[in-house]
């Protein structure tokens, strides 16, 4: 009898691996080619799922599949780092039947993804590079601190209202200078408790100011960089876009050529209709639910102010208001100014304004 032992080799093989990630493990499902393998869980490190590819399907081809989320792109950079091919794929454009539906769980999700991935049915999204989602970081970061100072605002109003204080004449235009806070430390409530309330909610209104000045100093740094001065000097030029929502363009988009048309580009922003055409029957609906929520929010508001200063906009907005609500029109003009700055960054052109097209 021979003590001679054959080794498994997949080269030329495709392996085929679908993830459904969470934050203390991973469900894992394996496809060869588009044969289902096997399943199973494990703890959500990408290099002990690395280890088990490599030790069971030695010299395979692996393909990689998550969904994005909280995860972010670093389990993305392992695998690339290691050779492995992998995709990071939107959950809505996984395939989903309605039974899989009805019967969704961590390990059905996994197969669905590693199925579809064999299928060749995935496209990846877009992933950024380190630097630029450092970059990000540090942009999201200051709309959050904003958010939530805000929000104390809010409940210090709220909380002056149920006790029957009234604001000041003098401080009624919504701006929280030192003066108001000053006025704001000396008012007093019925009892201690309730004093106390009202000073911690200063005390966290004037530590979110702290570090929206200091936010708004790095940001500062980092739009004089190399990476971002002469990029956001062009943005600049265009009405209604400053500093911040230049620089939110900037780290939000990366590379504007990876856009290879404007319909892409008005597509991850989300300024396209929906539609539902078939035949002979055409129907256009609302905005797409599929968008960059901020900055679709930020080209909408750019589009109020460049109406006012650029006089071909004015025209088209007036334009299109006779056909339409005034928010449908504006949303024409967030398009159009989209398109705009997508040739000013192609071309790397100052914005010019009173051109028709």
């Amino acid at each position: 009898m021979s003590n001679i032992r054959e080794i498994v080799d997949f080269s030329g093989e495709q392996i085929n691996v679908g993830i459904d990630v969470h934050l203390k493990h991973w469900n894992v499902t394996i496809f060869h080619n588009q044969v289902y393998l096997r399943k199973f869980q494990q703890e959500s490190n990408p290099a002990v799922l690395i280890s088990h590819l490599r030790h069971h399907y030695p010299n395979a081809h692996f393909r990689v599949a998550y969904e994005a989320g909280f995860s972010g792109f670093w389990a993305h950079r392992v695998f690339s780092e290691s050779g492995i091919e992998c995709l990071v794929v939107n959950a809505a454009d996984v395939p989903q039947t309605d039974k899989g539906f009805r019967t969704k769980n961590d390990v059905n999700d996994s197969r669905r993804i590693g199925s579809a991935l064999a299928g060749g049915m995935l496209e990846g999204i877009y992933v950024p590079s380190l630097s630029q989602e450092s970059d990000r970081s540090l942009v999201r970061y200051r709309y959050r601190i904003a958010s939530d100072l805000n929000r104390c605002k809010s409940r210090i109003k709220s909380l002056l209202y149920k006790f029957g204080i009234t604001i000041p004449s003098t401080f009624k235009k919504g701006k929280w200078t030192r003066a108001f806070l000053v006025w704001l430390k000396s008012v007093r409530l019925c009892f201690e408790p309730g004093d106390f309330t009202l000073k911690r909610m200063i005390g966290q209104v004037e530590y979110f100011q702290g570090q929206l000045l200091q936010i708004s100093a790095d940001l500062r740094t980092m739009l004089r960089s190399a990476s971002y001065a002469q990029q956001s000097s062009l943005l600049m030029t265009v009405p209604g876009i400053g500093a911040l929502t230049a620089l939110t363009l900037l780290t939000e988009l990366g590379d504007v050529k990876r856009f290879r048309t404007f319909y892409q580009l008005n597509s991850f922003v989300g300024l396209c209709p929906t539609e539902f055409s078939s035949g002979n029957s055409e129907r256009i609906g609302p905005l797409t639910p599929r968008h960059h929520s901020m900055l679709r929010s930020l080209l909408i508001e750019a589009s109020w102010v460049a109406i006012r200063l650029d006089p071909a906009m004015l025209l088209a907005y007036n334009e299109y208001k006779n056909r339409m609500s005034s928010k449908r029109a504006i949303i024409r003009i967030a398009r159009k100014l989209l398109n705009r700055i997508y040739y000013i960054l192609l071309k790397q052109q100052e914005y010019e304004k009173g051109i028709i097209k």
